[in-house]
């Protein structure tokens, strides 16, 4: 009887654990309810779980969608409480989808937080429900967890962001007696479409209002048809896949509409943002420290602006600027084809070469004073600027330009067009060359600070150079109200700095004398002359001619006749 309330005391302590466990677990669960098309939000605590559920679903329903959107963070959305890998999913924007049975009523989900600080994680949730005629979004999964898997999986780096989801199937009753097959492949009748679109949020602007306003204008088809920009259509017979040119900073919302057009029907996958950066990244993050950026953006702006308004005048100093512009370009290109160092170490080498370059380039006038060959590089960068303009726009995202060739060759044409036209009016040529690139430095140095998408305009061209997988990426730039300013800024500074170079420079000489000759000439005059001595006036009297002063004597002859 001695060991009795040992084993007593043994029993108490495991039953006071498992109530301790219970407490917690209770403590750390909440029961959330949610209404169909309504938004809720909720302050997920490190470790707590939230049970979403979505009742009163109508008799009329076939599946039923959660929304789940985290700001700056990710959670875990389950179908199941035990959060098994085939059932959960973890990203920033979670989307489940669940399948609905006959007679069911209501349907539960599960959301875990990942983050550990104190503060929480604001999460903003919605549940959706459709009918047995509308297309179910990623019921064709072939590749992620999910069996079906509603959610656009974005994947991005410096130069590219990658979009992709999975196909959807035709929308059947529930629990049907054969699932219809998925329209892939050779035996489908291809009939599902599938509308890419996107919204770009307001330039470096990180908010939660603005991202929580995106993501409400991109849920819904209607709503997306009306403020989202259509990208391209796709069906079952390409890949559910897009590749799309990277705006780092800039905040961007993704998402699809399947259609039947059979049925004449459509319904929309989750929605999914990215600003094409780290928030947690402290070197190159989203909020990483860019003062020397804009130190740099500043001067060169400060030198465009002479650029500008007084480049021609001083010729030397303008093909220093080219000849590093060109070089600089050139060598960075071929050090990010053929190395792996950091941006930084591609970005230094390049501007030492650039310096080199520009330094030989004004050595090459100074030698040969040939202004026509030295105004051709002044016009080849002038015409990388053109084409790097025409390739901007959506002449750029033909079909045609995919293959490297045929995108090598007619850039190439691009570049050359300028010099062609204008080589033959050199002054012409030198002028506009300094007035259009020097108010395009003072458009990146107010860029560094505004936050645009201007400078994507020269940058393009070198990533489709150094990255391979750049030519599918569709060049989509978030031109906002920012942007159309600086463009008319770009244009008045251009015309104004062409203007005053033209008017100043009036009636002076195309171009300075080759500072070779000059220096020859110098040289030649700073020689000693050689002595002649001059005779004196007494040497001179003794050699003239005594009859020197007098008169011609005059015949007159008399003819006889």
């Amino acid at each position: 009887m001695a060991g009795y309330p040992r084993k007593m005391s043994w029993w108490c302590l495991v039953a006071v654990f498992f109530s301790t466990l219970m407490t917690l677990d209770a403590r750390n669960r909440t029961e959330i309810s949610l209404f169909n098309n309504t938004w809720t939000n909720v302050t997920l605590g490190s470790g707590d779980t939230l049970d979403v559920t979505l009742s009163n679903v109508s008799v009329n329903s076939s599946f039923a969608m959660l929304h789940v959107h985290a700001i700056h963070t990710s959670v875990v959305g389950s179908l199941t409480p035990d959060y098994h890998t085939y059932t959960s999913v973890n990203s920033s924007d979670v989307g489940l989808l669940t399948l609905l049975e006959k007679g069911q009523s209501s349907v539960t989900w599960f959301v875990n937080s990942t983050r550990n600080e104190t503060d929480g994680t604001k999460v903003w949730m919605m549940a959706l429900e459709y009918n047995a005629s509308d297309p179910i979004p990623g019921a064709c999964n072939q590749e992620f967890p999910l069996e079906n898997d509603p959610n656009i999986h974005v994947h991005y780096n410096l130069y590219e962001t990658i979009v992709q989801f999975q196909f959807s199937n035709v929308g059947f009753p529930r629990q049907p007696k054969r699932i219809p097959e998925c329209d892939q492949g050779s035996s489908g009748d291809h009939r599902l479409k599938y509308d890419v679109y996107q919204y770009y949020l307001p330039e470096h602007d990180f908010s939660e209002a603005s991202l929580v306003q995106g993501l409400k204008r991109m849920t819904h088809p209607a709503d997306i048809i009306a403020n989202g920009h259509l990208i391209r259509t796709l069906d079952s017979k390409k890949k559910p896949n897009m590749t799309l040119a990277s705006f780092k900073g800039q905040g961007v919302i993704y998402n699809v509409i399947v259609r039947d057009p059979k049925l004449n029907t459509s319904a929309s996958y989750i929605p999914v943002h990215t600003y094409a950066c780290s928030f947690t990244d402290t070197v190159a993050g989203c909020f990483a420290n860019d003062d020397v950026a804009k130190a740099l953006s500043t001067i060169a702006g400060v030198i465009g602006l002479f650029l500008c308004f007084a480049g021609h005048r001083y010729f030397k100093t303008e093909l220093f600027i080219f000849g590093f512009l060109a070089t600089m370009l050139i060598t960075f290109i071929l050090i990010s084809m053929y190395s792996d160092e950091s941006h930084a170490v591609r970005v230094g080498i390049s501007c030492m070469v650039g310096a080199v370059g520009g330094i030989l380039w004004t050595l090459f006038w100074w030698r040969f004073g040939l202004a026509v060959l030295s105004v051709l590089l002044v016009g080849l960068v002038l015409g990388y600027m053109f084409a790097s303009i025409i390739f901007f726009t959506p002449f750029g995202n033909l079909n045609v330009w995919l293959n490297d060739f045929n995108y090598g060759m007619s850039f190439a044409c691009g570049i050359m067009i300028i010099p062609v036209f204008l080589l033959a009016f050199t002054k012409t040529l030198s002028i506009v060359s300094c007035s259009v690139i020097g108010s395009y430095a003072v458009i990146l140095a107010l860029d560094a600070y505004l936050y645009t998408c201007l400078s994507y305009i020269a940058l393009n061209p070198i990533k489709r150079a150094v990255a391979q997988d750049f030519r599918v990426a569709v060049i989509s730039a978030p031109f906002q109200v920012k942007d159309y300013i600086l463009v008319v800024l770009w244009a008045l500074l251009s015309i104004c700095g062409a203007g005053c170079q033209f008017y100043r420079e009036r009636g002076r000489e195309d171009f300075p004398p080759c500072p070779y000759e000059l220096y020859r000439k110098k040289r030649q005059e700073s020689l000693p002359q050689p002595n002649i001595q001059q005779p004196d006036q007494q040497d001179r009297e003794e050699t003239e001619p005594l009859l020197s002063n007098q008169e011609a004597p005059t015949y007159v002859i008399n003819h006889v006749t």
